[in-house]
């Protein structure tokens, strides 16, 4: 799609971007308007289906919001840098759902920016982060790999050097600059022979720090976590990395609904079908030897974007995708629909699948690595 031709559809989607103030959509308006059963002037209106509260019929202006979502009113960067990117995005989607034929990249764009800004994908992350620091503990407090790391610090300079650093940090405190240059150069002749004679202290110095960090890392885990998803966001905000590499992968077409069947969207947004034959959010996989097989983005209720590898085939239809949208979905999935029983089996599904790799597969993982 060009750049005129995407400025045009903006136009024609009358579609501005609305986050503003403190509320900010986690799941933009841009997708869930495509799912609204009535319309009034500017106002849209969905039937959502909420894992606890059941269904109710909200405008999308109030949904899939949270406050403060991408930081407080001292520092609206993140959420500026999103919103200046959504008129793209729902121009993108737009031309999906009017059969205009659109670039991979454009596609990519659109599924990696909704994918990674989500609040299921926030939370997934957030849960993870006291697996990864009991993977992180048992690395860093083996004794074996504390002893060789001293040993082979005496031909690295640098681990020789940031060693030696924690040892007159240890054991004299803060010290004027020059000082501490000073007793630096005092003991760097001595290393090899201090490690030779103190490797059991040094070893037992290292396990306790070790410990230290690992403790205030776990009293502020919700926290360290939470600020890590940020600082990624932050980073690229409309995920364009990993849209590119998605592109260069990928072929992207559009599924149609057949007569009588919908497509749901669920709060986590796109979701995606790995080489290991397991469902999780997209770009939600620890593992790097599972690969994304598939992704799916339901557009609408008639249509749904999916992107495959080129060597992979699938006939997956309406139904599977929308179990997978639901057992991904944190709290709610949207639809154009009041009930019906395949819409309450899916709800009664909500967050039934591990969004993200799960405590004992990324352990595991992080323990064979440290073979």
């Amino acid at each position: 799609m060009s750049e005129v031709s995407i400025s045009v559809a903006s136009a024609a989607t009358g579609y501005l971007p609305t986050m503003s103030g403190r509320q900010h959509h986690y799941l933009p308006q841009l997708i869930q308007r495509p799912f609204a059963y009535r319309q009034r002037g500017k106002e849209f209106y969905v039937h959502a289906h909420h894992r606890t509260r059941g269904v109710f019929t909200p405008n999308t202006r109030g949904l899939g919001k949270e406050l403060d979502f991408y930081g407080g009113p001292d520092n609206t960067s993140l959420d500026d840098a999103i919103t200046r990117g959504e008129g793209d995005l729902a121009a993108t989607l737009q031309a999906v759902n009017e059969g205009v034929e659109v670039p991979p990249i454009d596609i990519a764009m659109l599924i990696c920016a909704l994918a990674f800004r989500t609040k299921s994908m926030r939370e997934a992350l957030i849960g993870l982060f006291p697996a990864l620091l009991s993977a992180l503990r048992g690395r860093l407090l083996d004794i074996t790999r504390l002893r060789e790391g001293l040993i082979l610090s005496l031909n690295s300079p640098a681990k020789r050097k940031r060693l030696i650093y924690e040892q007159i940090d240890r054991r004299f405190g803060p010290l004027p600059r020059e000082q501490r240059a000073k007793v630096y150069g005092a003991l760097l002749p001595k290393w090899k022979t201090h490690v030779a004679e103190q490797l059991e202290t040094l070893v037992a110095d290292a396990r306790q720090m070790a410990d230290t960090m690992l403790a205030k890392a776990r009293a502020e885990a919700d926290k360290i976590a939470d600020e890590a998803y940020l600082a990624a966001l932050a980073k690229d905000p409309v995920m364009s990395v990993r849209a590119k590499r998605m592109a260069n992968e990928m072929v992207f077409e559009v599924l149609d609904a057949p007569s009588g069947e919908s497509f749901i969207l669920g709060d986590c947004g796109p979701v995606a079908v790995f080489s290991d034959g397991k469902p999780r959010l997209v770009l939600a996989a620890f593992d790097s030897d599972a690969v994304m097989d598939l992704v799916f983005l339901p557009s609408s209720p008639a249509r749904c974007i999916v992107g495959r590898l080129p060597a992979v085939t699938t006939s997956i239809g309406v139904a599977d995708i929308n179990r997978i949208c639901a057992g991904l979905s944190l709290e709610f999935f949207i639809c154009n629909r009041d009930g019906g029983d395949d819409i309450e089996e899916l709800r009664a599904s909500i967050g039934s699948l591990n969004p993200i790799d799960n405590e004992e597969d990324i352990i595991r993982l992080l323990s064979s690595q440290s073979e």
